[in-house]
């Protein structure tokens, strides 16, 4: 009788190893995956043109801000901006938060290029770090963004002692879940 127990529980041992070292050879199933890409204007932060030298670019869907004759909502006008003047254009875009989850603020950071600093500050209404207005102006700013609210950026164009010429650069914001 125990040599039938021991065979019994020796048969389910094998039946145990050898059910558990099976090879995983093959799992197909279909399922959707689906990426939007879309313009700026659509997104669910969006970035949206608030003066006509900012504009969404008809070929890559990129906000462009232009202060020179290549400006397509200014053809054959302006060429750019005057030497030794400052300009402050209030407003220029605005980035808001249309994302679905309630109550989810987002923190962005926005920073110049090199080539724009000294140049070319940023300012906006909701600057946690004091830079609100023209004054306070920037080259690297923090935005705190309320759900359904938005930030409107404000440039400050300084060309005091800077030679006349074309000067271009970035501008990179990085968007992400804030908490205080």
């Amino acid at each position: 009788m125990n040599k039938i127990i021991y065979l019994v529980m020796f048969s389910i041992a094998i039946a145990l190893v050898s059910g558990l070292s099976a090879d995983f050879r093959m799992y197909h199933a279909e399922r959707n995956f689906t990426i939007a890409i879309v313009t700026d204007d659509q997104e669910l932060i969006d970035l949206t043109p608030n003066q006509p030298y900012a504009f969404i670019d008809s070929d890559n869907g990129e906000l462009i801000v232009r202060f020179d004759a290549e400006n397509e909502n200014y053809p054959g006008y302006g060429k750019g901006v005057s030497p030794d003047s400052k300009y402050v254009f209030d407003d220029v875009f605005c980035v808001s938060n249309d994302l679905w989850e309630e109550n989810m603020t987002i923190g962005m950071d926005i920073d110049l290029s090199s080539e724009l600093q000294g140049i070319v500050k940023i300012y906006s209404d909701k600057s946690d770090e004091g830079n609100t207005d023209p004054a306070n102006a920037t080259t690297n700013l923090h935005v705190v963004i309320e759900n359904g609210d938005k930030a409107c950026i404000g440039f400050v164009i300084d060309t005091t002692g800077i030679k006349t010429g074309d000067y271009t650069g970035e501008m990179t914001m990085h968007a992400y879940p804030y908490q205080e």
